[in-house]
């Protein structure tokens, strides 16, 4: 089993293969991540040799600051169907007085990578509207609501 691992490693076509493959596939998403993936190697790198360089100090606050973020947002994330279920009776009889969709209301508080896409179909009276308010609305509105403000409280 060891000599596989050994073989694996020392394996010089398989790691210029796959060195092909990631480069014929480059995007501008995969540059900034390896960028900050090299930053993150120096920070580490910097904190094993008792933070000479100051970068170490640097990535132990990032590492501290996923904590708070994660909890943040995980937490909205389980509350989006709970919030359909608790406002949808409130929501959807205001919203249809006015005269709008009540799936509005849904992206208006949540983005829709954290449950305002799915919030916002189970509240819309057609899927168009579903898809126009949990789409459009909730890549606007939403993320303010659910990242900005957690990240500027915390």
């Amino acid at each position: 089993m060891f000599q596989e691992l050994i073989d694996n490693i020392t394996n010089v076509g398989v790691f210029t293969e796959s060195l092909g493959e990631w480069a014929s596939t480059l995007s501008i998403n995969k540059v900034i991540i390896f960028i900050m993936m090299i930053f993150m190697i120096v920070g580490a790198i910097d904190k094993i040799r008792g933070n000479k360089l100051g970068y170490g100090e640097q990535f132990d606050e990032g590492f501290n600051a996923m904590g708070p973020l994660a909890a943040a947002m995980a937490g909205v994330v389980a509350a989006a169907p709970v919030l359909a279920i608790i406002l949808k009776p409130i929501i959807v009889p205001i919203y249809t007085l006015l005269g709008a969709d009540p799936s509005m209301f849904a992206t208006t508080l949540l983005a829709c990578d954290m449950g305002g896409y799915p919030l916002a179909m189970q509240m819309a009276g057609s899927e168009a509207v579903g898809n126009f308010s949990g789409l459009i609305l909730g890549t606007m509105m939403g993320p303010t609501i659910v990242f900005t403000i957690p990240v500027a409280l915390s």
